[in-house]
């Protein structure tokens, strides 16, 4: 009876709203993200060189809004309506990209509007790991939020395509409405889908703030410090491995373009039990011994697409990249939330942002080793950096001697 209601947590109405929302803001995001580059590039008819502008703004800001608005959440007793005030910036954003087509209007809105409203996620990510914290038992908590991360691999199944679709059937001014009126609806219901919560040890009284840092003693410090670095070049190893893909594909195995979307959409597919595969066996283990060997299977995609030559051989190697960003994407926020207890919001921004950092690095590395030695190098370039991940993750002690904040 008690293995039952352990599992019944996960299915509560309060539950099915955060994967609810989670998916919600995660499409949003599928429909944006994509089709950014087709908009700057064919509506706003600019190079490629402006084109990379926006993306590198919207990066370089998400980091800045995450970390510092994640750290203030974690001193309000309800992040509702900071995830409400948010949604309507995304939806002011959207309709600006809706409205006009004047390129700074455009990168200013995406870099100061955009990246801001896409903190929406952060926030509804902060709020599953509270609610994860206080509500749930403790060994459903890595399952829980393996299903939550499931959600935003649902997204991104359908949200590319969908994009692509309503931007070629009717243009980038539907696209942009439906998105605003996406965000709309998350911030209508956000506050009705998720009911406040009470915190366990939540004080009236003022809270005596030492930093994100400054909670931890030294040797949680360094073990925090490699485990971002080292989250953050899984994520540039596989930015660049989803920009480098098509182009070397269609350049130097001569496959047809069509094919680059059934690829990765075989790989988000496969994403989604591993996910949750994850989640279970996260509670029977530490989640940082499975996110190390899922530094592995990234070793052996990119050694693998480093030296396929058929389209099959490629297909096959998708189970290695779920694998890889299954337990990436499904248990990397566990990992940190056990270094930074009762952080709920520093813990979400602080991984969402390795995820920025990681899009930040993998355009340097297109840059430089693409431009000198082709797209085929970045795999191997891939290599090397996974392997120094997985080293780094391998130096990491999760969750020891945290020193609880000060109030």
């Amino acid at each position: 009876m008690t293995n039952f209601l352990q599992k019944t947590v996960l299915f509560k109405p309060v539950a099915l709203g955060i994967y609810f929302l989670t998916f919600a803001t995660g499409v949003v995001g599928a429909l944006l993200l994509p089709t950014l580059s087709i908009f700057f590039a064919d509506e706003v008819g600019v190079s490629p060189f402006w084109v990379g502008i926006p993306y590198a703004g919207i990066a370089i800001g998400s980091i800045v809004y995450n970390q510092v608005i994640g750290a203030w959440s974690d001193s309000l007793k309800d992040r509702r309506m900071l995830v409400v005030g948010l949604c309507l910036v995304g939806v002011l954003g959207c309709l600006v990209f809706a409205l006009s087509r004047h390129y700074w209007l455009t990168c200013l809105s995406a870099v100061f509007l955009l990246s801001l409203a896409m903190v929406a996620f952060s926030q509804i990510l902060a709020y599953s790991l509270e609610y994860a914290e206080n509500c749930l038992p403790l060994e459903r908590i890595a399952l829980f939020n393996a299903v939550v991360r499931a959600q935003i691999a649902f997204a991104w199944v359908a949200g590319p395509p969908a994009g692509f679709l309503i931007a070629s059937h009717w243009g980038f001014t539907s696209l942009y409405s439906i998105a605003a009126a996406l965000f709309a609806a998350v911030a209508i219901v956000s506050p009705k889908m998720l009911p406040a919560l009470k915190l366990t040890g939540h004080s009236d009284e003022p809270e005596v703030k030492s930093g994100l840092w400054g909670s931890l003693n030294a040797r949680s410090r360094w073990s925090l410090a490699l485990c971002v670095l080292a989250f953050s070049l899984m994520w540039c190893v596989n930015n660049a491995y989803l920009i480098s893909l098509p182009l070397h594909l269609t350049r130097n195995l001569d496959i047809s373009t069509g094919w680059v979307g059934w690829i990765m959409g075989a790989a988000a597919g496969l994403e989604v039990p591993v996910m949750l595969l994850a989640g279970v066996l996260a509670a029977r283990m530490n989640p940082l011994n499975l996110v190390r060997a899922s530094a592995l299977a990234g070793l052996v995609l990119y050694a693998g697409v480093f030296c396929a030559t058929a389209l099959w051989q490629l297909f096959a190697l998708q189970i290695a990249n779920a694998v890889f960003v299954g337990i990436l994407a499904g248990l990397g926020v566990s990992v940190v939330q056990q270094m930074l207890p009762g952080r709920a919001g520093s813990a979400s921004a602080l991984y969402t942002n390795t995820t920025h950092v990681g899009t930040l690095l993998s355009s340097l590395l297109i840059s430089g080793v693409a431009e000198a030695y082709g797209y085929l190098s970045v795999f191997m370039a891939n290599m090397v950096l996974v392997i120094l991940a997985g080293g780094l993750f391998m130096l990491v002690r999760a969750g020891e001697g945290v020193e609880p904040q000060a109030r």
